[in-house]
């Protein structure tokens, strides 16, 4: 995994993009994420958050995460280091403490974007753009007194938003548990579409459907339909690349309607069909045999 190492106290950068082009990293740092338009993934720690415009993610230096972009995005990246946080008050390790537990653990608890209230997400967005103001002016961000005044509220918003989220917490913690048992539900089920009806999966926890259905996107940030559907197409792809079953087979086995369906499910996530996603996998290795056999001859 690539280890993103920054040198300076604090950084920000404002970037647009339509494909993350990042390859799965961790820090030396904390990084805040301000959505500011744009929708897609974010995954963290392995775990799948959908993001909207207003969405706000702090990462501690032990998070891992990457990006996979819907609708071209927009985002506000602040990072700061410990010693950063250090410089900015004369009270010691006092200041807030739930941002500097989050240096120290990773992030499992949080569903999705730690500010969801709009007047908040304002605020923070309004503070962020004098900061971002100051760097266009071409005026250092370190040692810059407007700044560390701006980075001293913004640190005392998202502390305060990480106390209001650890009430609760054992409840997340429930719910987490909750879901990795879906998820070894359906995995086990999962050539099995009689067994992955709503009702079916429901029944089997102990819940209604609507407040199953409900817990399961708070916490995966999807619904338990597009789960199935994106972990079949996830076990076709690897059908398409390891074996020699036709996509009429392949569609049988995990109880697609017919080839038709598949097709249209799977160009909406790979953006090609499987027939032609097997034909592209198959260029190189063809390419490879007739360089050998020229060689040989």
């Amino acid at each position: 995994m690539k280890r993103n190492i920054q040198h300076e106290l604090l950084t920000i950068q404002l970037l647009e993009t339509s494909q993350w082009s990042y390859p799965i990293h961790d820090h030396n740092h904390f990084e805040l994420i301000l959505i500011r338009k744009g929708s897609g993934q974010h995954i963290i720690n392995g775990n799948r958050f959908s993001y909207q415009a207003g969405d706000v993610f702090l990462l501690g230096p032990l998070d891992n995460h990457y990006l996979v972009v819907d609708q071209k995005t927009c985002f506000c990246c602040l990072s700061f280091t410990e010693l950063y946080m250090g410089r900015l008050t004369t009270l010691g390790t006092d200041s807030w403490l739930q941002i500097r537990e989050r240096g120290q653990t990773t992030t499992q608890h949080l569903a999705g974007s730690l500010i969801t209230d709009p007047t908040e997400q304002q605020n923070l967005n309004a503070l962020v753009d004098i900061i971002l103001a100051e760097q266009n002016n071409l005026r250092q961000l370190v040692s810059n007194q407007i700044v560390e005044t701006l980075m001293k509220t913004i640190l005392s918003l998202i502390d305060r938003q990480l106390v209001e989220h650890q009430g609760v917490r054992s409840s997340s913690v429930m719910a987490a548990s909750l879901m990795q048992r879906i998820g070894t539900y359906i995995s086990h089920h999962i050539t099995m579409p009689d067994q992955l009806r709503m009702d079916r999966i429901a029944d089997a926890f102990n819940y209604s459907q609507s407040h199953l259905c409900a817990l399961f996107k708070q916490q995966a940030g999807e619904s338990i339909n597009q789960y199935i559907i994106r972990y079949k197409l996830q076990l076709v792809e690897t059908r398409l690349r390891l074996s020699s079953m036709s996509i009429s087979q392949i569609a049988d086995e995990f109880g697609f309607t017919d080839i038709c369906h598949l097709n249209k499910l799977f160009k909406r996530y790979y953006q090609t069909t499987p027939t032609e996603y097997r034909r592209r996998l198959l260029v190189p290795s063809r390419v490879r045999s007739s360089y050998l056999q020229s060689s040989l001859s």
